[in-house]
């Protein structure tokens, strides 16, 4: 379940139609997927798998933990970058897939271009 639970995260995180092909060519080119290498993971499951486990959970279950995250950051001070000049919490948005560069990036980069040129 918590493969399933950080998998629902890299979903977006990595911004690629198939998670799990994406993370088979990841680790195939570097030899480790960043599911494993940067979260952890043990067993990848598929995207259909992710749905299937996490589907039947209400949404508000997990409401705990985001405020949990978001205290945790807030206590160590990772937050206070993160301020306008007001004191308002900036929060950026994913828009990886919108906002991305063919030149910028080294071989360490889960691209778009690179890893999904084939979807």
């Amino acid at each position: 379940m918590a493969d399933a639970a950080i998998g629902a995260f890299l979903v977006l995180f990595t911004q690629c139609p198939s998670f799990l092909d994406f993370q088979r060519t990841m680790a195939v080119a570097q030899g480790c997927s960043n599911a494993q290498g940067l979260f952890g993971m043990t067993q990848i499951p598929s995207d259909n798998h992710i749905r299937n486990l996490l589907d039947p959970i209400p949404p508000h279950t997990m409401f705990p933990i985001f405020s949990y995250a978001l205290d945790a950051l807030h206590e160590l001070g990772h937050l206070q970058p993160y301020r306008s000049i007001n004191g308002d919490l900036l929060v950026a948005l994913n828009g990886t897939r919108h906002f991305s560069s063919p030149k910028i990036h080294c071989n360490n980069c889960a691209s778009w271009s690179q890893v999904c040129e084939h979807e």
